[in-house]
């Protein structure tokens, strides 16, 4: 009898997913594009463009507008293979976030016949685009280099 009653079960959850999906309406990738795009395009924030290299930040330029899809894909969690780091701090120094940046400050080069090289690259000046919320009351950068997953502080630039 126990056997049984697994078995119905079993078909009463199976039945109750296949309606529940077969509720759902289809989604297209220029519907989902389509509305990804025009909430970007209803959205204020503050758009810092910043200098650097790898000894150090400063502030280009910075304005109240519509983040572009650069500057919305650089918002990203710092994570292990970030090998610098952008902290937000507020006027009080609490941090607002902890922006990964990757490793914008090298740029990799690939020659033929220039394989058996140890290197493939140099270091260079990078510019980023960064979009942080309308809200957020920023005060501080401070750019660290991240290796063996710790910080270093490479250098801090006072906003306002």
């Amino acid at each position: 009898m126990g056997k049984m009653v697994r078995i119905l079960n079993t078909l009463l959850v199976l039945f109750m997913c296949i309606d529940l999906i077969a509720d759902l309406p289809p989604i297209s990738k220029e519907d989902f594009e389509k509305d990804y795009y025009s909430l970007q395009d209803e959205i204020n924030a503050q758009i810092y463009r910043i200098e650097g290299s790898r000894f150090g930040i400063s502030i280009k330029d910075s304005r109240v507008g519509k983040p572009s899809t650069v500057a919305i894909k650089n918002m990203k969690m710092l994570s292990s293979s970030d090998k610098y780091a952008l902290q937000v701090l507020d006027k009080s120094k609490k941090e607002i976030f902890m922006i990964g940046l990757g490793d914008p400050f090298y740029i990799h080069a690939q020659h033929i016949d220039f394989e058996d090289r140890d290197f493939f690259g140099g270091y260079v000046d990078a510019e980023l685009e960064i979009a942080l919320p309308f809200e957020a009351d920023v005060a501080y950068f401070i750019l660290f280099s991240q290796e063996d997953k710790f910080l270093k502080k490479i250098n801090e630039i006072k906003i306002k």
